[in-house]
């Protein structure tokens, strides 16, 4: 949301690039930190618990940005708060839905658990031209703590929390469960670096910003749908959920070199590529490795959610700064090459499992 209404929020406040970039990285510092510990905290008190505290620390920090933040600072400070039910959503709607689906069916309900983050930037996107602009943007924060509340209220609750007998105990030492994670950090940094400042590089590079928030809307809805689609491609027979994203990621590759141009047309057309192919991935690796780890799936999603949001601190950050000094080609080279590395760590995963076994 602070990424789509970033060109209103200039109006209340000075907020740079540097500035949106900063912001990202702390929310997702504060997700990195924490995502581990409260996956083994999940694993403790159960899914229902965590969701709905999940859901009502989301409306808090929502509100409080909506009423107190009056600088650049104190906007950064509260969206760290943020990053508390953030770090807790997915390793409690994981653990939920291992408990709820069958195996033959966990491909499209993580796929489709994925699918939320990227329908939640769609109406980020939608929020700029239709509440941001003739209302103000901090009734778009509003509008999120309001549907947090419904979410808490109703969260499922019949989900039991497991028995001490029933929790699984992480393995030790390093395995496949954090090779994920490194990729993980690879896509993030350069997906999330791309989604947080499409809405300013083409406002900058000629596109009304309405039209660059609808943009946004678009790239997000193609993401959600090709995350739905590659976790309903993994529940059809033996089919390795991982299989399709190394090409996946060399296809954004591409795409984020695209961008350079600068041309309002190949813009649209590099984040329509980027969004449906370099940021669909994270159903597929959610579901990876709650494979890898069903005696633990909650510290498992944790594991592969750190090395998310790591590359979610470091990506923001490092494109804010580049995109401050005017070095957008940099920043997009920089998406390209994170996006090959993360290819990479996909094709050489079956020796980290192999030695993981040993």
């Amino acid at each position: 949301m602070t990424a789509a209404t970033a060109p209103r929020i200039r109006d209340d406040f000075a907020f740079s690039s540097a500035s949106l970039g900063v912001a990202a990285a702390i929310f997702y510092l504060v997700s990195f930190v924490l995502s581990t510990p409260l996956g083994r905290l999940v694993e403790r008190v159960g899914a229902t618990a965590a969701m709905r505290a999940c859901a009502v620390l989301t409306a808090i920090s929502c509100l409080a940005v909506a009423a107190l933040a009056q600088s650049a600072e104190a906007l950064i400070a509260l969206l760290a708060t943020a990053g508390f039910g953030n770090a807790l959503a997915s390793p409690a709607v994981s653990a939920a839905l291992k408990h709820e689906v069958p195996s033959e069916r966990q491909g499209l309900a993580f796929g489709a658990q994925q699918a939320g983050a990227s329908i939640g930037a769609l109406l980020a996107g939608l929020a700029l031209p239709a509440v941001a602009i003739p209302l103000g943007w901090r009734w778009c924060f509003v509008a999120v703590a309001a549907l947090a509340l419904l979410a808490a209220a109703y969260a499922p609750g019949h989900i039991p929390a497991p028995a001490p007998a029933e929790r699984g105990r992480p393995p030790k030492g390093l395995n496949a469960v954090h090779a994920i994670g490194l990729t993980a950090f690879f896509a993030s940094a350069a997906s999330v670096g791309f989604v947080s400042f499409l809405v300013s590089y083409a406002d900058d590079s000629g596109i009304d910003e309405g039209a660059a928030g609808i943009l946004l809307a678009v790239v997000s809805g193609c993401a959600a749908a090709c995350r739905i689609v590659l976790g309903a491609l993994a529940d059809r027979g033996d089919q390795d959920a991982l299989r399709p994203v190394p090409a996946m990621f060399l296809v954004s590759a591409g795409a984020y070199l695209l961008l350079i141009a600068g041309e309002p047309a190949l813009i649209v057309i590099a984040a329509l590529l980027a969004g449906s192919f370099g940021w669909a991935w994270p159903g597929a690796l959610n579901l990876a490795v709650v494979q890898m780890s069903p005696e633990a799936p909650a510290w498992a999603v944790g594991v592969m959610l750190a090395g998310l949001f790591g590359g979610a601190v470091v990506g923001p950050l490092v494109i804010g700064l580049l995109g401050d000094h005017g070095h957008y080609a940099a920043a997009w080279i920089l998406c390209a090459v994170l996006a090959v590395l993360a290819a990479a760590t996909i094709w050489l995963l079956p020796r980290c499992a192999s030695r993981s076994s040993q």
